[in-house]
């Protein structure tokens, strides 16, 4: 398995999730760019899209390829539990690959940074629950 780019944080994954926000980063998981094969979470090692970007196509991120958006990518996150709010995150990431382009990668993870950062104690908000891991308290939506 060749190295990925050590340019993309740890918290940008492929298929145009927010790893930041995820309860288990920076804990069991290292963020799906890493190839840290010491980390807890293996999910990462098996995922068709991440596999695809990185070791089929060669790419970054899902949007550089031009069958974007793919069939995996719309069965596995966009069109995946469309009436679960705890899935919102999900459902957000074409926006997410438009506000990427538009940014670049250093103002988009500073961008998905605030997006996801509690107002109240400046905690992160974590997608599943929405809800600050500092303060605890609840949000609905980030968008």
């Amino acid at each position: 398995m060749k190295p990925r780019n050590s340019n993309i944080p740890a918290e940008l994954a492929p298929c145009g999730v927010f790893c930041g926000a995820c309860p288990s980063f920076g804990k069991s998981c290292k963020g799906c760019p890493t190839e840290d094969t010491k980390q807890k979470r293996k999910s990462k090692w098996t995922c068709k899209i991440r596999n695809c970007c990185y070791f089929t196509q060669d790419i970054d991120f899902c949007f550089k390829c031009s069958e974007f958006p793919c069939k995996e990518l719309k069965r596995k996150l966009i069109n995946s539990h469309p009436e679960d709010p705890r899935f919102q995150y999900r459902h957000e990431i074409l926006k997410n690959f438009e506000k990427l382009s538009e940014l670049g990668i250093k103002d988009y993870l500073e961008y998905q940074d605030k997006k996801w950062e509690c107002p109240s104690c400046k905690g992160r908000v974590h997608w599943y629950y929405y809800r600050c891991s500092q303060c605890n308290k609840e949000y609905l939506s980030t968008s």
